[in-house]
């Protein structure tokens, strides 16, 4: 469902420029503000001549747990801006599809890698899989068993 509120388009209602812009965000796609820390380009001030990186995934774990990583940066994001501003139905809208697409990347990773967030369901086994399992940030994993 997409939503269209412009109850606060074309009116100042007393607010400052920057409150202003944040009632009608121009939003980085998820890649883009993965990279920057930041959803919101209204938002975003640079650091000095700082490069931002850009990461190139060098096998398909890799570009999976980055595309989970986008996502889920997009969807708590916006998330943070929904705390301000709760009747944005637009951005509801927007979370939500982040939110969606966060979650289904994270089952997939998981399917075929091994559990990556605390509420896996893959972690009510024995031996405890974060024991046992190789994670993208250990190379070769760490062991206990």
């Amino acid at each position: 469902m997409n939503r269209n509120y412009n109850y606060y388009q074309g009116n100042n209602y007393g607010f400052t420029n920057y409150q202003r812009d944040m009632f009608n965000p121009i939003l980085f796609n998820e890649s883009e503000g993965y990279m920057k820390g930041n959803m919101f380009r209204n938002l975003y001030d640079p650091y000095r001549n700082y490069q931002i990186p850009v990461l190139k995934p060098t096998n398909k774990q890799e570009k999976m747990f980055l595309d989970m990583a986008e996502a889920s940066f997009a969807a708590h994001d916006l998330n943070l801006y929904l705390d301000l501003y709760p009747s944005d139905g637009n951005m509801i809208d927007l979370f939500n599809q982040y939110r969606e697409k966060a979650n289904e990347l994270t089952m997939a990773y998981e399917k075929k890698y091994g559990p990556i967030v605390l509420s896996s369901n893959a972690l009510n086994t024995s031996p405890f899989l974060w024991q046992t399992q190789s994670f993208p940030w250990n190379v070769g994993g760490v062991s206990n068993v």
